[in-house]
Protein backbone atom coordinates (compact mmCIF):
# COMPACT_ATOMS: atom_id res chain seq x y z
CA UNK A 1 0.00 0.00 0.00
CA UNK A 2 1.26 3.59 -0.52
CA UNK A 3 1.50 5.72 2.36
CA UNK A 4 0.11 9.20 1.21
CA UNK A 5 2.89 10.80 1.91
CA UNK A 6 4.60 9.36 -1.44
CA UNK A 7 1.27 9.38 -3.69
CA UNK A 8 2.59 11.43 -6.71
CA UNK A 9 0.97 14.38 -7.98
CA UNK A 10 -0.31 11.86 -10.79
CA UNK A 11 -1.72 9.78 -8.65
CA UNK A 12 -3.08 12.15 -6.17
CA UNK A 13 -4.82 13.34 -9.66
CA UNK A 14 -6.33 10.48 -10.68
CA UNK A 15 -7.93 9.73 -7.54
CA UNK A 16 -9.63 13.08 -7.61
CA UNK A 17 -10.75 12.61 -10.67
CA UNK A 18 -12.74 9.22 -10.12
CA UNK A 19 -13.62 10.70 -6.55
CA UNK A 20 -15.06 13.86 -7.50
CA UNK A 21 -17.56 12.77 -10.19
CA UNK A 22 -21.10 14.56 -9.76
CA UNK A 23 -22.69 11.20 -9.88
CA UNK A 24 -20.12 9.29 -7.55
CA UNK A 25 -20.53 12.10 -4.71
CA UNK A 26 -24.08 12.62 -4.81
CA UNK A 27 -24.50 9.10 -4.39
CA UNK A 28 -22.44 8.34 -1.78
CA UNK A 29 -23.68 11.20 -0.26
CA UNK A 30 -27.64 10.69 -0.30
CA UNK A 31 -26.98 7.06 0.86
CA UNK A 32 -24.89 8.55 3.67
CA UNK A 33 -27.33 11.20 4.74
CA UNK A 34 -30.61 9.17 3.96
CA UNK A 35 -29.84 5.32 3.97
CA UNK A 36 -30.38 3.12 1.25
CA UNK A 37 -31.66 3.94 -1.88
CA UNK A 38 -34.26 1.14 -3.83
CA UNK A 39 -33.14 0.60 -7.36
CA UNK A 40 -36.38 1.68 -8.97
CA UNK A 41 -35.93 5.34 -7.65
CA UNK A 42 -32.62 6.09 -8.81
CA UNK A 43 -33.96 8.87 -11.13
CA UNK A 44 -36.99 10.03 -9.22
CA UNK A 45 -33.82 10.60 -6.02
CA UNK A 46 -31.48 12.36 -8.90
CA UNK A 47 -33.16 14.62 -11.01
CA UNK A 48 -30.83 16.66 -11.23
CA UNK A 49 -28.56 13.82 -13.02
CA UNK A 50 -28.50 12.66 -16.41
CA UNK A 51 -28.78 8.56 -16.57
CA UNK A 52 -25.28 9.04 -18.26
CA UNK A 53 -23.80 10.87 -14.53
CA UNK A 54 -25.99 7.85 -12.08
CA UNK A 55 -24.62 5.46 -14.62
CA UNK A 56 -21.09 6.78 -14.03
CA UNK A 57 -21.57 7.18 -10.51
CA UNK A 58 -22.74 3.72 -10.09
CA UNK A 59 -20.17 1.62 -12.17
CA UNK A 60 -17.24 3.82 -10.32
CA UNK A 61 -19.32 2.78 -6.92
CA UNK A 62 -19.05 -0.73 -7.61
CA UNK A 63 -15.94 -1.06 -9.17
CA UNK A 64 -14.23 0.61 -6.00
CA UNK A 65 -16.33 -1.38 -3.33
CA UNK A 66 -18.32 1.57 -2.47
CA UNK A 67 -22.08 0.17 -2.92
CA UNK A 68 -23.55 -3.22 -2.18
CA UNK A 69 -26.65 -4.63 -3.45
CA UNK A 70 -29.01 -5.15 -0.50
CA UNK A 71 -32.86 -5.31 0.80
CA UNK A 72 -34.70 -2.21 2.51
CA UNK A 73 -38.33 -2.35 3.02
CA UNK A 74 -38.19 -5.75 0.68
CA UNK A 75 -37.01 -3.87 -2.52
CA UNK A 76 -33.89 -4.54 -4.15
CA UNK A 77 -31.35 -1.28 -3.08
CA UNK A 78 -28.03 -0.02 -3.00
CA UNK A 79 -26.21 0.14 0.55
CA UNK A 80 -22.78 2.04 1.34
CA UNK A 81 -19.86 -0.59 1.90
CA UNK A 82 -17.64 0.84 5.12
CA UNK A 83 -15.08 2.15 2.07
CA UNK A 84 -18.43 4.29 1.12
CA UNK A 85 -19.36 5.40 4.20
CA UNK A 86 -15.72 6.62 4.65
CA UNK A 87 -15.64 8.21 1.18
CA UNK A 88 -18.83 9.96 2.48
CA UNK A 89 -16.66 11.46 5.45
CA UNK A 90 -13.98 12.51 3.18
CA UNK A 91 -16.43 14.67 1.43
CA UNK A 92 -18.21 16.19 4.43
CA UNK A 93 -14.53 17.04 5.92
CA UNK A 94 -13.64 18.63 2.33
CA UNK A 95 -17.62 20.76 2.40
CA UNK A 96 -16.61 22.17 6.15
CA UNK A 97 -13.33 23.17 4.94
CA UNK A 98 -14.70 24.82 2.09
CA UNK A 99 -17.50 26.46 3.60
CA UNK A 100 -16.04 27.75 6.66
CA UNK A 101 -13.03 29.42 4.24
CA UNK A 102 -15.80 30.40 1.29
CA UNK A 103 -14.09 28.33 -0.58
CA UNK A 104 -14.58 28.72 -3.92
CA UNK A 105 -17.06 31.20 -3.48
CA UNK A 106 -18.98 32.35 -0.32
CA UNK A 107 -22.55 30.90 -1.81
CA UNK A 108 -21.50 27.47 -3.34
CA UNK A 109 -23.33 24.25 -2.82
CA UNK A 110 -21.97 21.02 -1.61
CA UNK A 111 -21.21 19.55 -4.77
CA UNK A 112 -19.15 22.55 -5.88
CA UNK A 113 -17.62 23.06 -2.95
CA UNK A 114 -16.55 19.10 -2.43
CA UNK A 115 -15.09 19.32 -6.24
CA UNK A 116 -13.70 22.16 -5.48
CA UNK A 117 -11.75 21.39 -2.39
CA UNK A 118 -10.30 17.79 -3.87
CA UNK A 119 -9.02 19.36 -6.43
CA UNK A 120 -7.56 22.30 -4.90
CA UNK A 121 -5.70 19.40 -2.98
CA UNK A 122 -3.59 18.10 -6.51
CA UNK A 123 -1.90 21.64 -6.74
CA UNK A 124 1.70 21.25 -6.43
CA UNK A 125 2.36 24.17 -3.84
CA UNK A 126 -0.48 22.92 -1.91
CA UNK A 127 0.91 19.79 -1.38
CA UNK A 128 4.27 21.25 -0.50
CA UNK A 129 2.91 23.44 2.17
CA UNK A 130 0.83 20.51 3.54
CA UNK A 131 2.94 17.63 3.05
CA UNK A 132 6.53 19.44 4.45
CA UNK A 133 7.98 17.68 1.95
CA UNK A 134 10.64 20.51 0.69
CA UNK A 135 12.50 22.32 2.39
CA UNK A 136 11.48 25.13 5.17
CA UNK A 137 12.15 28.14 3.35
CA UNK A 138 10.23 26.56 0.10
CA UNK A 139 7.37 25.32 1.62
CA UNK A 140 7.00 28.35 3.76
CA UNK A 141 7.31 30.23 -0.30
CA UNK A 142 4.90 27.19 -1.38
CA UNK A 143 2.11 28.42 1.11
CA UNK A 144 2.46 31.67 0.67
CA UNK A 145 1.66 31.31 -2.81
CA UNK A 146 -1.16 29.12 -2.21
CA UNK A 147 -2.80 32.12 0.21
CA UNK A 148 -1.79 34.54 -2.78
CA UNK A 149 -3.09 32.55 -5.71
CA UNK A 150 -6.17 30.29 -3.73
CA UNK A 151 -6.66 31.02 -0.56
CA UNK A 152 -7.22 34.43 1.92
CA UNK A 153 -5.22 33.33 4.87
CA UNK A 154 -2.73 31.19 6.60
CA UNK A 155 -5.16 29.87 8.50
CA UNK A 156 -7.03 28.47 5.53
CA UNK A 157 -3.94 26.58 4.55
CA UNK A 158 -3.53 25.67 8.34
CA UNK A 159 -7.53 24.28 8.71
CA UNK A 160 -6.77 22.16 4.87
CA UNK A 161 -5.14 19.83 6.81
CA UNK A 162 -8.02 18.27 7.81
CA UNK A 163 -9.63 17.57 4.68
CA UNK A 164 -5.98 16.69 3.40
CA UNK A 165 -5.35 13.80 6.15
CA UNK A 166 -9.31 12.66 5.22
CA UNK A 167 -8.49 12.31 1.85
CA UNK A 168 -5.01 10.70 2.36
CA UNK A 169 -6.24 8.08 4.74
CA UNK A 170 -9.30 7.25 2.51
CA UNK A 171 -6.72 6.50 -0.89
CA UNK A 172 -4.35 4.47 1.79
CA UNK A 173 -6.94 2.71 2.76
CA UNK A 174 -8.17 1.96 -0.59
CA UNK A 175 -5.46 1.51 -3.25
CA UNK A 176 -7.11 0.48 -6.44
CA UNK A 177 -8.54 4.37 -6.89
CA UNK A 178 -5.11 5.71 -7.50
CA UNK A 179 -3.75 2.96 -9.47
CA UNK A 180 -6.79 3.18 -11.78
CA UNK A 181 -7.93 5.64 -14.76
CA UNK A 182 -11.33 6.83 -14.82
CA UNK A 183 -13.25 5.68 -17.61
CA UNK A 184 -16.60 5.79 -19.40
CA UNK A 185 -19.36 3.13 -17.74
CA UNK A 186 -20.28 0.15 -20.30
CA UNK A 187 -23.37 0.79 -22.23
CA UNK A 188 -25.09 -2.33 -20.44
CA UNK A 189 -24.74 -0.01 -17.23
CA UNK A 190 -27.91 2.13 -18.77
CA UNK A 191 -29.93 -0.47 -19.03
CA UNK A 192 -30.19 -0.86 -15.49
CA UNK A 193 -33.77 -1.03 -13.66
CA UNK A 194 -33.59 2.81 -12.08
CA UNK A 195 -32.78 4.39 -14.54
CA UNK A 196 -34.96 3.81 -17.25
CA UNK A 197 -38.28 4.74 -14.83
Amino acid sequence: MNRPETLSVEQLTRAVGVLSHRGLIRLVSEIDDNGPIPRLMLTRTFPDLTPHQISHGLATARAHGLLRAGQHAGAPCHQLTEAGTELAEVYEVATRWARAHHFPARDGDFLTRVQATLTLLTQAPVLAALTGEAHDTVATGAAQRVMDGLLPDTEAVIALRRPWTALSQWINSNPSIPATTPRRPARTALAEPGLAA
